[in-house]
């Protein structure tokens, strides 16, 4: 199962990518999990997932070709 996720921010710069095509990813815990285990660097980095432009606040189930969005935190202005 592949799914796209963008890159924003802090997190786009500390990976260099702005986007990455996973497979094998069913929830968005997994998510994270295998973002942090592909880039070490962000690890531990709180950031919200965004799925299909909404941002999530639990752990949510996947499918296939959905677009996600890695999103640091910010602030208002």
């Amino acid at each position: 199962m592949a799914i796209k996720v963008y890159l924003f921010g802090q997190l786009k710069e500390l990976t260099g990518l702005s986007e990455i095509l996973l497979d094998g990813i069913s929830d968005t815990d997994q998510l994270v999990n295998e973002m942090a285990g592909r880039f070490p660097v962000i690890k531990g980095l709180p950031c919200l997932v965004a799925v299909g432009r909404e941002i999530i606040h639990s752990n949510t189930s996947l499918k296939e070709g959905q677009e996600l969005a890695l999103l640091p935190p910010y602030s208002g202005g």
